[in-house]
């Protein structure tokens, strides 16, 4: 466990991380996506809806799920991601109902 200094060095850094833009960016290539930039909403829909996880976290899960999968000798398959052409209707919709 960490000592109280270390976790306090620990937020020190983390504040000064989260300063930086390169690191606060979106890594979601998904950037017709209507929450593209909004990750805070992102996960929290994403959480609400328990559909999947978000896209700029599968990377992150994937590998440790890869990882034990072989140590059972599993098989693990990716996610079909949405298609681009229903985040072109969407938007496509909304400029025809005045949205946005």
């Amino acid at each position: 466990m960490k000592s109280k200094e270390e976790y306090y060095e620990l937020v020190l850094a983390n504040r000064e991380l989260v300063k930086n833009p390169k690191v606060m960016a979106c890594t979601c290539p998904s950037t017709l996506c209507e929450w593209h930039g909004k990750c805070r909403e992102c996960v929290a829909l994403h959480r609400y809806h328990h559909d999947h996880v978000p896209y700029c976290l599968q990377s992150i899960l994937s590998d440790k799920i890869s990882a034990l999968a072989q140590t059972a000798e599993l098989i693990v398959g990716k996610k079909e991601g949405t298609p681009l052409e229903y985040r072109e209707y969407v938007r496509e919709r909304d400029r025809k109902e005045g949205k946005k």
